[in-house]
């Protein structure tokens, strides 16, 4: 997905794919994580952020299944609303289900808007 979008010219730069090394959350192939992660920055997210979070623009995350995003999903959500100083966030999905792309609520609603028709192209 990451090459997909990156292709897609919606402003992504500064990609990388984690490894259990660079996995911020400690998620990556461990049970209920997720098996893939890759992050980039995306203009109006905060490039001076931490390496690989989701401040600094995207995050994709690959589930086994659609459950696993989903729940995923409705936690970092829950989250954000419960401790609206933690921030917002966009939430993408592929049409599996599996993928999940996150996008900081700092992005721009229309840049958003263009992030998810990207998305929903690549799956046409």
């Amino acid at each position: 997905m990451l090459a997909k979008l990156t292709a897609a010219r919606i402003g992504l730069s500064h990609s990388a794919v984690q490894d259990e090394d660079t996995d911020p959350n400690n998620l990556l192939g461990r049970p209920n994580g997720y098996t893939s992660r890759a992050s980039a920055d995306l203009p109006g997210g905060d490039t001076t952020g931490d390496k690989y979070s989701i401040d600094r623009g995207v995050v994709i995350e690959v589930f086994s299944s659609a459950g696993d995003a989903d729940r995923r999903s409705t936690y970092i959500q829950g989250l954000l609303k419960n401790a609206p100083i933690l921030g917002t966030e966009y939430h993408y999905r592929s049409s599996d289900g599996t993928v999940l792309v996150r996008v900081t609520g700092r992005v721009k609603p229309t840049a958003a808007k263009k992030i998810e028709q990207a998305i929903a192209q690549l799956q046409e």
